[in-house]
């Protein structure tokens, strides 16, 4: 007869445990971005899988800013201290240097903060 130690944790268990605290700092991280983006007069668009759902144990999450020239700087430290708060990974666009055919997908899908 073969026990199972209950101290033990199976990938699957793992995995399920990391996408939830991943989908709980997207959240959070959400919320702060939302009211950054109101108090900077600028624009950020949240996509990819925690738009759609589909935030994985291993999902990043995929982030459009649109800041005035003054505030662009100011914004990616914003958000790279906000990635190392929350230990979730960004992927970062400029809306100004990005090709016109992915800026509107993303405006047209994504979610616009504020």
């Amino acid at each position: 007869m073969t026990t199972t130690d209950p101290s033990l944790i199976t990938v699957p268990a793992r995995k399920a445990a990391e996408r939830a605290r991943r989908i709980r700092a997207a959240e959070a991280m959400v919320a702060r971005m939302r009211a950054y983006a109101e108090r900077e007069a600028g624009r950020l668009w949240v996509f990819g899988s925690f738009v759609t759902g589909r935030m994985d144990h291993d999902s990043d999450l995929d982030v459009m800013i649109d800041f005035p020239a003054g505030g662009r700087w100011a914004a990616w430290d914003f958000l790279e201290a906000l990635s190392a708060e929350h230990g979730l990974p960004l992927d970062v666009f400029e809306r100004a240097t990005t090709k016109p055919a992915f800026v509107a997908r993303v405006e047209a899908d994504g979610l616009r903060l504020p």
